[in-house]
């Protein structure tokens, strides 16, 4: 896993995302996403999320610092519910975002020191061979936060980016799988996907996230983005 961090993780990057939530009966949602992230220290990391639309959801944006060595912090912006960042409680960060299939923790980067990893056998999916790599929370605190007994990732050999990862409920029941789609050479050794499907098998639900535009310059993602007076005040969505 430190291999896949060293050669993936990127101190600042930005992407304009196009969303489609897909539900049970085929009906469709489109969503245009800007996701923001900005390494602080090695053990912090700011993230935001900020949807333009559609107009019902337009200005909703999730604030999250996450700490290797804490707990993390997040706050939940709702413009119709008044100028205030509702801070996310640890307890409810196993909860799905916005109707998406990622829960607020999963939208945020691997934080290795909370989890130990234990190696499976190999396999061979689609000519590509692959670790198999199963993640379990190192305490009780962490599993509850999660919601997960642990996740399963299917890792590229050759380039050592996570290709697929299954999620287990706390009971260690399947319940959804991510996977990467058009994995292409972006800079250096990394790589990044132009696309990921979460498939939610429990919900039978799906969310389709297309990348339109991806940066890593340090001017993409200013610092004081990441702050909830700069976002109450509307001013992420300029």
């Amino acid at each position: 896993m430190d291999q896949v961090a060293e050669r993936h993780d990127k101190p600042f990057e930005f992407e304009v995302q196009k969303m489609r939530l897909i539900d049970r009966s085929g009906n469709e949602e489109l969503r245009d996403v800007k996701r923001y992230a900005r390494e602080v220290t090695e053990e912090d990391t700011h993230f935001l999320m900020a949807f333009h639309s559609p107009s019902g959801i337009r200005g909703t944006a999730l604030l999250t610092w996450q700490h290797d060595n804490k707990d993390d912090d997040q706050w939940l912006y709702l413009p119709a519910q008044g100028k205030k960042a509702k801070r996310v409680a640890k307890g409810g960060k196993k909860n799905y975002f916005m109707g998406t299939d990622y829960t607020f923790e999963d939208l945020i980067s691997e934080s290795r020191d909370k989890f130990t990893y234990n190696r499976l056998e190999d396999v061979v999916e689609e000519k590509r061979k692959l670790f198999v790599v199963e993640a379990f929370p190192k305490d009780e605190s962490v599993k509850e936060e999660t919601g997960y007994k642990f996740r399963r990732m299917f890792i590229d050999q050759d380039i050592f980016f996570v290709m697929k990862t299954e999620y287990f409920d706390k009971r260690g029941r399947f319940i959804k799988r991510q996977t990467a789609h058009d994995v292409s050479q972006v800079d250096g050794k990394t790589y990044r996907a132009k696309k990921n499907i979460m498939k939610n098998k429990k919900l039978k639900h799906e969310t389709h996230v297309t990348i339109l535009e991806r940066t890593f310059d340090e001017s993409d993602v200013p610092e004081k983005l990441f702050n909830t007076r700069f976002i109450t005040r509307n001013k992420h969505m300029r």
